[in-house]
């Protein structure tokens, strides 16, 4: 053997493989070989050493352009730095294109048709929540990488008077006492920075729908084939202290403006004259009016034949007119579940509202469909006499007119949408400011840390940990009952699941959380659903629509940034949600790639520069396949949490089209001279998706935690202390190389493709069980093992 020793001493050897072997001498090579393998010494390092990659690797793009450095846990920093960027820019392009459009308009970027702008408002919405889940992700990810703790800083732990031992491949905070301060301040920073983006992000673009007020007035053919408004000037425009039946049996008088009633029948007449009046059918126009917000329709006209109605002369509403009784819908009076589900009560004033019958009936929205099934039962209309001192309910009466036709008054939508330069430029400059930190990480953070199961065992291969000595059956559960002794202990083969590499304590965290969200989130329902009236089809309400009968009415302040900061405290609580959760589903994950190096030699996943037999990775230590889904779960609950609450904004409009001042209408006057409703809205539909997939996650997680893992392994988790242990003196040292040095074993093996189980058996039958790149054998249940690492090898 000694003739080829030469041509391995003159031979020159390089590669930043070769020399990260640290240049120690060759020894031991007279190391027992794997079954099947030959037995020649040289020939057997001669394999091994094939598997090795002495050759320096190509560079990547990345590393041309920025340096060796840049590889693994850095390039990952570096994409969502420069998403973040790219996100900041689109931000920054939409911040301005919006402060010019709104500057001179009070903040409306486009006022169009409402069907339109709901696809406007519910496509930026989608893209708000793409983009935020982009900086939610990134930002974990720096937080993480920050928090992962450096070998140094491990030492220093493991060292310690309590023996503390540092989490690897989660997001934690038990590790921030040990770390430096610079990457403390980098990670409160990068999380205090998310809280406002969570709380304005999605309140920058918001929409508003207008709803008008109108008259509907039952007349006969004569009133449109008339050559004038006949008597239209005599209908009462002062009408105080005339009992007006409003439906569900409560009076009220009320004045009207002089000339409000003439001049919008006489206003009427000639459209109806003239052709511009749009023609529906009864049907049409129960449909088209029993809209609760009303955008697309004004004034109406409700036609029958003359022979339905008495001569004029006999017209108990107005002698001499064929104008046989009016009503007004009020946009203003539409808010609350009671109101709004009565709002157009006029369709249903021709039934008694008697004290007896009252009670036996629901709302009017509800009667509106009713209606439909028997069209020629809807006969609006009814007549009391004025005698205010002997009125009595006997005395009205209803079902008074038939409707074969509408004549009906088309308005011009207003819904607009909204941009709020406040909050896009709070939103912007934090985005910026995240931007600036992920860069400040990826270039300026000089350390290296252990981010993963790979790292971790990689580094106690190249250097043991001598803390950790003779404790190669240590589990994380050992370890976190105090006074754990090193020396000889039994192995018992036992079966673990997903659960047990997890702490009760972050199990139960998660668990509550989510109960007391689901909670918050079925009461908050409840309360919602409870608040409606009867009859209501949550089907009917829509999917993140707007609707007076979901609108909040009690007191909130004033303002849309405060109603914007309350409609998205949910969103920071589903963020801090998926920060939990994600770090369980992380540690479940790491106990499954844990105990596969149980079964089968593999290389060590990494999160640096990939040597030998090794694979690199820069999604940490979830798996693209799990960390993807996850992404895009946050982002849907993110999105539907949008959908179900919410600024709502309503603008009113009078009957002829205007708004405050100088609207030509009462009731806006009688609610502080308000232009419109600004309040928050919920829509049960999202809420029901929201519980659902809270639900399913919860489901899911706990299901998980019952799916058993490999035998054949202590569980690690992610403590560094039982990842060490696992990888004490797992080394055969390699003579032969005269002159100069190869190396330790260790530092051999963490370039390979290793396996986890016994490696040797000292000469009293106490084994030894570490990570190899030789042959191991399963550890037997009921023989004990211990760190000893020496005697004779296995196999």
């Amino acid at each position: 053997m000694q003739k080829f020793l030469p041509s391995l001493k003159t031979q020159r050897v390089t590669g930043s493989t070769w020399a990260s072997i640290h240049s120690t001498e060759m020894d031991d090579l007279s190391a027992s070989p794997r079954k099947g393998e030959a037995t020649d010494p040289l020939r057997r390092q001669t394999g091994r050493l094939k598997g090795l990659s002495f050759s320096k690797s190509r560079p990547s793009y990345v590393q041309r352009w920025l340096g060796p450095r840049f590889t693994g846990w850095r390039v990952g920093v570096l994409h969502f730095a420069i998403w973040t960027l790219l996100v900041f820019l689109l931000n920054l392009c939409l911040t301005i294109v919006g402060s010019r459009a709104s500057g001179d308009n009070k903040g409306v970027i486009f006022e169009k048709d409402c069907a339109e702008i709901k696809r406007l408002n519910t496509g930026l919405h989608v893209l708000i929540n793409i983009l935020g889940t982009i900086l939610l992700s990134g930002s974990n990810y720096c937080m993480q990488c920050l928090s992962a703790p450096t070998r140094e800083e491990i030492d220093i732990a493991h060292g310690s008077l309590k023996r503390t031992w540092l989490d690897i491949g989660v997001p934690s905070i038990r590790n921030i006492r040990y770390i430096q301060v610079r990457r403390i301040i980098l990670w409160l920073l990068l999380g205090l920075s998310s809280v406002p983006l969570h709380l304005l992000y999605n309140s920058a673009v918001f929409s508003s729908i207008s709803s008008n007020s109108y008259w509907a007035f039952s007349v006969s053919e004569s009133f449109i084939q008339a050559s004038e408004c006949l008597n239209c000037g005599n209908v009462p425009d002062e009408r105080r202290g005339e009992v007006l039946l409003i439906y569900m049996g409560r009076q009220e008088t009320r004045g009207r403006p002089v000339g409000e009633i003439p001049e919008t029948l006489d206003h009427l007449w000639k459209k109806a004259r003239a052709g511009d009046l749009e023609n529906l059918t009864a049907s049409e126009c129960l449909n088209d009016y029993a809209q609760i917000i009303q955008s697309n329709r004004r004034n109406l006209l409700l036609v029958a034949r003359d022979t339905e109605f008495p001569p004029p002369e006999a017209n108990p509403y107005v002698n001499g007119s064929y104008v046989y009784w009016g009503d007004k819908f009020s946009a203003a009076s539409a808010t609350g579940a009671m109101n709004a589900a009565n709002a157009y009560s006029w369709m249903c004033s021709g039934l008694a509202m008697t004290p007896e019958v009252k009670e036996s009936l629901t709302e009017c929205s509800v009667l509106a469909s009713r209606f439909q099934g028997n069209i020629s039962s809807w006969r609006p209309g009814w007549y009391c006499p004025p005698d205010k001192e002997n009125w009595r309910w006997e005395d009205c009466q209803f079902e008074r007119w038939p409707v074969d036709y509408c004549l009906s008054e088309k308005a011009e939508q207003h819904c607009k949408l909204h941009f709020e330069p406040t909050i896009a430029v709070v939103v912007t400059v934090l985005n910026l400011f995240k931007a600036g930190l992920m860069f400040f990480v990826a270039f300026w953070v000089s350390d290296e840390p252990i981010m993963n199961i790979g790292d971790a065992v990689a580094s106690f291969l190249r250097r043991n940990d001598p803390y950790t000595k003779n404790m190669c059956l240590a589990s994380i559960k050992d370890l976190k009952k105090k006074g754990y002794n090193a020396g000889p202990r039994q192995w018992n083969n036992t079966r673990y699941r997903w659960k047990d590499v997890t702490s009760k304590t972050r199990r139960l965290t998660v668990l509550l959380l989510f109960f007391l969200s689901i909670t918050g989130v079925a009461t908050v329902f409840g309360f919602a659903l409870a608040s409606l009236t009867v009859n209501i089809s949550i089907i009917d309400l829509g999917f993140g629509r707007v609707d007076a009968r979901t609108s909040i009415t009690t007191y909130l302040p004033n303002g849309v940034l405060v109603k914007a900061v309350l409609a998205n405290i949910p969103q920071l609580i589903l963020s801090i949600l998926y920060f939990n959760y994600n770090a369980l589903f992380t540690a479940m994950l790491m106990g499954y790639e844990w105990t596969s190096y149980a079964l089968k030699r593999k290389g060590l996943r990494v999160s640096h520069d990939a040597r030998g037999a090794q694979r690199t990775t820069y999604f940490l230590q979830l798996p693209y396949r799990f960390g993807m889904p996850l992404m895009v779960l946050a982002g849907t609950l993110h999105w539907l949490v949008s959908q179900s609450i919410f600024v709502v904004v309503v603008d009113y409009y009078d009957s002829w089209g205007k708004r405050k001042p100088g609207a030509f209408d009462p009731d806006l006057s009688a609610w502080k001279d308000v232009e419109g409703l600004e309040t928050l809205g919920f829509s049960l539909a999202p809420m029901i998706a929201v519980l659902v997939l809270g639900s399913l996650m919860v489901i899911s997680i706990v299901a998980a935690g019952y799916v058993p893992y490999h035998r054949g392994m202590p569980l690690a988790g992610s403590s560094s202390m039982a990842i060490s242990a696992a990888c004490q003196d797992g080394k055969v040292e390699v003579r032969g190389y005269e002159g100069g040095a190869l190396g330790e074993q260790g530092s051999v093996a963490a370039e390979e493709k290793v396996q986890w189980g016994v490696v040797s058996t000292s000469s009293d039958g106490v084994g030894h069980c570490a990570f190899s790149s030789e042959h191991v054998e399963a550890p037997v249940e009921g023989r004990v093992y211990a760190g000893v690492g020496m005697g004779r090898r296995s196999g």
